[in-house]
């Protein structure tokens, strides 16, 4: 008999929780990349003020990290419904394959 929460995994798929603590573990990345892009330029740009508050050269570091950041932000929203439509995709294509066999 086996346990409630080790479910048998169907072939070529993952869990429910498999699927939850990737999605998860996801957020926790994007939310620490987010912070460490938060404080670290908040830093420099204290720095470029207490230095004489010349040429903003923070803002080169801003833009560089930020499409990084913004890059991981698209790939995090877009990841779920990526999947989906994958699944769908997949369901279509195996249906008409099915017709065509009958």
């Amino acid at each position: 008999m086996e346990p409630e929460n080790q479910r048998p995994v169907p072939p070529g798929g993952e869990t429910l929780r498999e699927k939850a603590e990737k999605r998860v573990n996801q957020r926790v990345g994007l939310l620490y990349h987010i912070g460490t892009y938060v404080v670290v330029n908040a830093f420099l740009v204290v720095i470029w003020a207490l230095t004489g508050a010349g040429y903003p050269w923070f803002l080169w570091v801003m833009a560089g990290w930020g499409v990084g950041l913004l890059i991981n932000i698209v790939a995090y929203f877009s990841g779920s419904k990526g999947e989906a439509a994958r699944e769908r995709m997949l369901q279509k294509e195996m249906d008409r394959i099915k017709r065509e066999q009958d």
